[in-house]
C-alpha cells in the first residue's frame, strides 16, 4: 500500500508541486550575495492573505516524520522540514520521501546544539555538513536555515551569509516539544493563525549525552495528533500554505 500511494504522490507532485521545487533552487543565493550584510531572521511568510508555513524541525524521524508526511499527503499541504545533518545519513529514505512528495528540506545543523556555546569554527562546521550531507542524499543544497532553541547568533547569521542561507525562524509555537496534551497543541495553533504565520513543530528531538542521534527518541505522538486536528480545521476556514523557500527576500 505504501509503494501505492508514494507513486500516486509522486505523480500528484509532478502536476503540482514540481515547479516550487525547482523554485526553491532559484531562490537560493549565491554566497556572496549576503557578503557585509547578513541576514536575519524572518518569522512571517508573505504570500498574501489567509496563507501560512507550517515547520518540522528535528527530524527526519523513521517513525513520526513518516506519520506527518502521511498527514500533509492527505491534505495536500507542503511544508518545510528542519532536519539535523546527523539523522539524514541516517534515514535516508524518510529524506528522498520528503523530497518526492514535494516538501522542502532546510539545514537544521549537525547534532542540534546550543550555537552560542560554540567556536565560530565549530559552528561553520555544524551548518557546512549539514549543507553538504542533505545536498548528497536530498539532491539539492537548502536555501534555508533554522537555529537549535532559536539561537541566531551573529556567528550563525555569518555563515548563513556566507552560504546563501535565510534564516527562517517562527511565529507560532505550541511547545510540542514539551507534550502539553495535543489539544493543547491544537489551540496553541489556532490561536495564532494568520495570514504570514510560520508555524513551529517537530517531528523528531534534539540530541545529547543520553541521546546521540536527533530525532531517535523521543514522543512525537502528540504533535500527529494535534496536526491531524488542526489542519483539517484551518483548510476549513479558508487557510492555504506555502513555504518560505517560495517567496525569496529581496537583496539589500
Amino acid at each position: 500500500m505504501r509503494q501505492t500511494r508514494h507513486s500516486l504522490t509522486r505523480r500528484h507532485f509532478l502536476a503540482t508541486g514540481a515547479t516550487a521545487l525547482l523554485g526553491a533552487g532559484v531562490s537560493a543565493r549565491p554566497a556572496a550575495a549576503w557578503a557585509g550584510s547578513a541576514p536575519t531572521p524572518e518569522s512571517e511568510v508573505d504570500a498574501g492573505p489567509m496563507v501560512m508555513a507550517l515547520t518540522f524541525d528535528d527530524g527526519p524521524s523513521p517513525q513520526y516524520t513518516l506519520q506527518v508526511l502521511d498527514v500533509l499527503y492527505d491534505h495536500g499541504v507542503r511544508a518545510t522540514f528542519f532536519v539535523c545533518g546527523d539523522n539524514v545519513g541516517r534515514y535516508p529514505d524518510v529524506v528522498r520521501r520528503i523530497v518526492a512528495e514535494g516538501h522542502v528540506l532546510g539545514n537544521h545543523t549537525w547534532s542540534h546544539p546550543h550555537l552560542d556555546g560554540l567556536s565560530a569554527a565549530d559552528v561553520r562546521d555544524q551548518i557546512q555538513r549539514t549543507q553538504d550531507a542533505v545536498t548528497t542524499v536530498g539532491g539539492r543544497a537548502p536555501v534555508l536555515f533554522r537555529a537549535p532553541y532559536g539561537d541566531f547568533t551573529d556567528t550563525a547569521l555569518t555563515v548563513c551569509a556566507d552560504l546563501g542561507l535565510r534564516p527562517i525562524s517562527w511565529s507560532v509555537d505550541p511547545t510540542d516539544w514539551a507534550n502539553p496534551g495535543a489539544d493543547t497543541i491544537v489551540e496553541r495553533v489556532l490561536a495564532g493563525a494568520a495570514t504570514g504565520a510560520i508555524v513551529l513543530n517537530h517531528d523528531g528531538t534534539e540530541g545529547g549525552d543520553d541521546d546521540p542521534a536527533p530525532g531517535s527518541g523521543g514522543d512525537r505522538s502528540q504533535t500527529v495528533a494535534a496536526l491531524t486536528s488542526y489542519l483539517p480545521q484551518l483548510i476549513d476556514a479558508g487557510f492555504t500554505f506555502t513555504t518560505p523557500d517560495a517567496h525569496p527576500r529581496p537583496l539589500p
